[in-house]
């Protein structure tokens, strides 16, 4: 992969007839997102379902440059003009997710056989403690778990866990080098049978500035991680602007939307009461709203069963709470709802 440089083109207005180095990044970006055919979306474990074939020649905007830029253009809601007009460049020019586009949620066989899943830490980026990058990766995996059955739990990278995690830089061995900083932030690998030995597997570009804390002073590793561990997952990008799997980076994003659990649900189903243990439950006065805190999951606001609204579910929460006592809840993207005590 050549440098960003090399990927992005540096002014609009590129139509078809011209030709040039600007066209060669048009034709290199189309490429490497899945719009142009080549081996990239393969490589990925991923269809190539968006791609037109390659140009007949590289640096002239032919026909079927026009064709992908179009595709690509009508994906993202732009005007599906065929030329490299400055919205079509702005969002070339934002950062995103290295994994090609497709068509967003295929359900093509890549989801894990299990729902017990492994992940590891091969190593750990420089800008971050090792605490902040483990407890950044564990959230942004909750985030999947709190609305299916999966369960994800830490151990050596050497055991061959379903999913290892790694920060990288340059050509790092997986055929899809990183681009410096900007651009390409990190990609991730389908579940098998594609991907071979590196399925799975999330990949960060350690050349980029990792951030965890809000407001953010680099690239926020829980949104970027749970995008990408939604590709572990088996996820495609999403075209919906609001989705966490949309794959342009926009800036602190730490929650899923409709289109992420309806994409997550349609591979793995929908989460089930599960016995859990509190360790934290708050109340605002008068218990009008509250707060519990589920180890590996954080905090969920807590819904009401009764009519008399949350004041005698936090009541048994509290009991339960001090009993040390598990309780059955039903666990969603933004709060629990108490099943059994």
């Amino acid at each position: 992969m050549a440098a960003a440089s090399d990927l992005v083109p540096r002014s609009a207005g590129a139509k078809s007839g011209d030709s040039g180095a600007d066209v060669r990044r048009i034709q290199a970006y189309l490429t490497k997102f899945g719009y142009l055919a080549s081996d990239i979306p393969a490589q990925f474990g991923t269809e190539d379902t968006l791609a037109v074939p390659a140009p007949t020649k590289s640096g002239q905007f032919d026909e079927n440059t026009e064709q992908a830029l179009t595709n690509f253009q009508e994906r993202y809601g732009l005007e599906p003009s065929g030329v490299l007009d400055q919205a079509t460049l702005d969002l070339m020019n934002t950062p995103r997710c290295g994994f090609p586009d497709t068509a967003e949620f295929v359900l093509q066989g890549n989801k894990w056989g299990t729902t017990n899943l492994r992940y590891g830490f091969v190593n750990f980026s420089a800008d971050l403690t090792q605490a902040q990058t483990r407890t950044a990766c564990q959230t942004a995996l909750s985030y999947w778990s709190a609305v299916t059955p999966l369960t994800f739990s830490e151990v050596d990278a050497a055991t061959n866990p379903e999913i290892r995690i790694s920060f990288v830089s340059g050509d790092h061995g997986d055929g899809s080098p990183f681009d410096g900083a900007g651009s390409v932030l990190a990609h991730a690998y389908y579940p098998p049978p594609n991907g071979g030995d590196i399925a799975g597997d999330a990949h960060f570009d350690e050349a980029e500035g990792w951030s965890v804390n809000l407001p953010a002073t680099g690239i926020d590793l829980y949104t970027v991680g749970a995008h990408e561990f939604g590709h572990s997952l088996g996820l495609a990008h999403s075209a919906v602007g609001a989705a966490l799997m949309y794959p342009y980076y926009g800036g602190p994003h730490r929650h899923l939307d409709a289109d992420d659990i309806s994409g997550i649900q349609a591979l793995y189903g929908a989460q089930q009461s599960v016995y859990v243990t509190l360790d934290r439950i708050y109340a605002t006065p008068h218990s009008a709203n509250a707060w519990a805190h589920i180890p590996g999951f954080g905090w969920r606001k807590v819904k009401a069963t009764t009519a008399d609204g949350v004041v005698n579910t936090f009541a048994a929460l509290a009991s339960a709470r001090a009993a040390n006592q598990p309780v059955s809840v039903q666990i969603t993207a933004t709060e629990i709802e108490l099943t059994y005590v």
